[in-house]
């Protein structure tokens, strides 16, 4: 990553393409981690073209958001046949697939904001569920969009706010990735049993 960040300073004024261009990517399935794409967007929004940080951030969102669309339209074109595709069947298992189910049935759109924050593979796996389940398109990118514009922000933000100590934001966020991840989880399941408590007294 070190050497994308030294790459993409370089060549400042095709950072927006080459972050929007390496998130579609992450969208195939392929081995690019979009969480450390944002990272490196935030740093060099700071660092290199602090001039063009919201456009950088639009195109990283764009990216990010896009790339969901990519996995949803796998899984909805594809169907079942991903579980024969190499690629793709180590994302989405069919245990996955009824986790993910019982996720959306549970916490709704809660599934989402928590999934974006989930490692790449997990993540992928909750977009390709949703096209192999048949979910509405538009539901689909109501609630992601809604989940993307939170995670995109929170860790472009981070990545800007540090951006002068990049190599140790990286280190960090890896080390203390899981604990986040379980502080989102609880919350979403405290957010969801606070609204289904509310309906019932309603």
């Amino acid at each position: 990553m070190e050497s994308l960040f030294s790459y993409t300073c370089a060549h400042a004024h095709q950072a927006h393409w080459v972050i929007f261009c390496l998130l579609l990517l992450t969208g195939l399935s392929l081995p690019i981690s979009e969480d450390v794409i944002l990272l490196v967007g935030g740093a060099i929004a700071n660092t290199c073209i602090p001039d063009h940080a919201l456009r950088l951030y639009i195109w990283a969102f764009l990216g990010s958001y896009l790339s969901a669309w990519e996995a949803y339209w796998i899984g909805r074109i594809l169907g079942p046949r991903l579980y024969q595709i190499l690629l793709f069947r180590r994302v989405v298992t069919r245990r996955r697939l009824q986790v993910l189910r019982n996720h959306y049935a549970r916490l709704g759109i809660f599934t989402f904001i928590v999934g974006r924050f989930c490692p790449g593979g997990i993540r992928n796996a909750l977009f390709m569920t949703s096209g192999l389940t048949k979910m509405s398109f538009h539901l689909f990118i109501l609630r992601d969009g809604f989940a993307c514009l939170i995670s995109s922000s929170l860790i472009f933000t981070i990545g800007y706010q540090f951006g002068q100590h990049f190599d140790l934001v990286l280190h960090y966020f890896h080390r203390y990735a899981h604990f986040f991840l379980v502080f989102l989880c609880s919350l979403a399941v405290g957010g969801c049993i606070y609204f289904l408590y509310r309906a019932k007294k309603g």
